[in-house]
């Protein structure tokens, strides 16, 4: 399965502390923990999400007319966590193909975010928790 093309990056200021940190400890183990910890929340809190916001959908039935179908779960089962990158690297994505539909939207259907929402949660708790480790 591939990753959804649009994604999002976290990418970490304050260089200097970084290399002072790595100079002090050459052992990686905290920073790739916090990695782990953070995109398995992501991963939680997006499926979370999915499950409030995922509520079903209208669908023409001859003879019925437009009938609500409830959701099947696939998206929200679909979502990865992947560690890359000797663990310094976590990617979170939903892999179907229309996920990116359901995320921003058609013409047709009002955008129902679930992934950059939790985002924007989890990546302020990661950037606290590095911060923490730097000092």
């Amino acid at each position: 399965m591939k990753p959804v093309a649009n994604s999002f990056k976290v990418d970490v200021k304050g260089t200097k502390e970084l290399a002072n940190f790595l100079k002090k400890n050459k052992d990686l183990t905290p920073v790739k923990q916090i990695v782990a910890k953070h995109g398995a929340g992501l991963k939680k809190q997006t499926q979370q999400n999915m499950n409030n916001l995922y509520k079903g959908h209208y669908e023409w039935k001859k003879g019925a007319g437009l009938t609500m179908v409830s959701p099947t779960g696939n998206t929200r089962r679909s979502v990865t966590n992947t560690i890359s990158n000797n663990g310094l690297t976590a990617t979170v994505a939903p892999q179907t193909e229309y996920f990116p539909y359901l995320e921003y939207g058609t013409r047709f259907m009002a955008a129902r975010p679930t992934l950059h929402p939790a985002f924007a949660i989890e990546s302020m708790k990661f950037a606290n928790d590095l911060n923490k480790l730097f000092k």
